[in-house]
């Protein structure tokens, strides 16, 4: 307003600063009549008295001239005075919305970094609370994609991988992409299994769904996966329930509740070494079925878990009757060095005697160790994975299976003693590339009662490169080798080279 007003003032006084057409007329008319009468002095023809008046007139003019004057150089100042300010008013608007431009700027830029950090927030809120995949999963390596559902507090995470094998079996064994021990054909055995066979299949592929939602309780927590490696002795793809189960944090004496299908409280997951081969060693426990599972950290480093587990269990000449569920209890001890699991199992087993005798029971116990050291000597990442089983009719939480629980001596069920372990060294020649050595032995205390061609032993191998070109993709080699020996000394050995390819996600 100050602004347009002093423009306006402006105007007006460049209008007063022109003088009237009619003085200027009346000034050259009056200098004319002045030469004129002048001249005709001169010539006699004006008295003394008229000059005089003349010359006051003209005085009186020139008065007005040089106030008019006066009055042009003072509006000439006023109009110079009036243009600097507009030029000031000016450049301060100029100031302003400058200053103007960069506040909005720097409200955008407020806007966009709060935006950002509420969405890191939110990203950071999911993963917090999202279910450890990497944990749940054996070598799976990447934490999924986690998103919110609309108008709930549940987080989603969805993850899996891709897996594609090129197989190459050099001598006859009954599992095309799986490299299981016991399948080996033995020398004397009748077996249709082709002496050299190529197998190319993705079945191993994975995909896993987890959600969890934050309750009164603690962390409610779900999982499932499957995959498409039911078949056990074919490549055909056959999909297969891996687990389905749900969990609530600190529900009993500051625990978590897991119920449903997952893996058994006797396996150590983090222990499996990395190959290629979908199976993995033949001395493993590696079981996933119905199980009740309480469990409680202590001292951020101890991890307690205790269970009630489906007693799936074999008889090599009577009929399962089950009775109560296997009980066991396992205790996680992990820091920056690695971890060591130790568990026991205790179990009922009750079959009816196919000689027709009476039915009876035996116990069944089992005791091991596993782990995972970190052995940095020849590289940072460098470890050193194991387990060491032993026990009596324990013999179906082995990774290959084949192995029977217990057998009848006449009227009397006998459990079936077994020792199974592996040991696998990782060494990383690179941050990227690393290779894997493993091996697995297995050896069963076979009884009288038990059919000269019963498995008695196995062993196997594997050694393998695995390079990442990127985080979630892997590309490995591996050469296989493996035995198996029967009860009456029958044995057989097979070699395979796998080429494998992962994309995880």
């Amino acid at each position: 307003a100050e602004y347009e007003e002093l423009v306006n003032i402006q105007g007006a006084l460049e209008e007063t600063m022109k003088l009237p057409k009619f003085v200027t007329r009346a000034f050259w008319i009056i200098n004319v009549l002045v030469l004129s009468i002048g001249f005709c002095g001169a010539a006699g023809a004006q008295s003394q008295q008229t000059v005089k008046q003349l010359q006051q007139l003209i005085e009186q003019q020139q008065k007005q001239l040089e106030a008019q004057q006066r009055a042009l150089e003072e509006q000439t100042r006023a109009l110079r005075n009036l243009r600097n300010r507009v030029e000031t008013l000016t450049q301060e608007e100029s100031a302003v919305e400058v200053k103007a431009e960069a506040a909005e700027r720097l409200a955008e830029e407020a806007v966009r970094k709060a935006q950002e950090a509420k969405a890191e927030a939110d990203r950071a809120h999911r993963e917090a609370l999202a279910v450890d995949v990497q944990k749940e999963e054996d070598l799976h390596r990447t934490e999924g994609k986690t998103f919110h559902i609309p108008e709930t507090k549940t987080v989603v995470t969805l993850s899996g991988f891709i897996k594609a094998d090129v197989i190459h079996d050099f001598d006859k064994i009954e599992s095309p992409y799986k490299f299981a021990a016991r399948r080996i054909a033995v020398n004397g055995d009748s077996s249709d299994e082709p002496s050299s066979r190529t197998t190319v299949t993705a079945n191993a592929s994975r995909f896993v769904i987890a959600s969890a939602t934050p309750t009164d309780y603690g962390k409610l927590s779900t999982f499932f996966s499957f995959d498409a490696a039911e078949n056990t002795t074919s490549s055909d793809p056959d999909f297969r329930f891996r687990q389905g189960w749900g969990q609530l944090d600190d529900i009993f004496w500051g625990g978590a509740l897991r119920a449903g299908q997952s893996w058994s409280s006797w396996d150590d997951v983090p222990a499996l070494p990395e190959t290629m081969d979908f199976e993995g060693p033949n001395g493993s426990q590696q079981t996933r079925q119905g199980l009740v599972r309480w469990e409680r950290e202590f001292q951020k480093k101890y991890t307690l878990w205790v269970s009630i587990e489906n007693p799936n269990y074999s008889i090599q000449n009577g009929k399962e009757k089950s009775a109560w569920p296997d009980t066991i209890a396992s205790l996680n001890w992990h820091g920056d060095w690695g971890h060591l699991k130790p568990a026991v199992i205790g179990r009922q087993l009750q079959g009816d005697n196919d000689d027709g005798g009476d039915d009876d029971t035996a116990f069944g116990w089992g005791a091991q160790l596993a782990g995972d050291i970190k052995v940095p000597l020849l590289a940072k990442k460098d470890n050193f994975k194991f387990q060491a089983v032993y026990g009596a009719g324990i013999g179906s939480y082995n990774n290959d299976g084949g192995i029977d629980d217990a057998v009848f001596d006449g009227s009397d069920l006998k459990a079936i003693k077994s020792f199974q372990g592996y040991g696998a060294f990782q060494h990383w020649w690179t941050d990227s590339l690393r290779s894997n050595a493993v091996f697995g032995y297995v050896d069963v205390d076979t009884r009288n009662q038990q059919p000269s061609d019963t498995l008695e032993r196995t062993m196997y191998f594997a050694g393998n490169l695995v390079w990442s070109p990127i985080d979630h993709m892997d590309i490995g080699a591996e050469f296989l080798w493996g035995k198996r020996e029967n009860k009456n000394g029958d044995d057989g050995d097979a070699t395979r080279l796998q080429f494998s390819t992962k994309f995880l996600f």
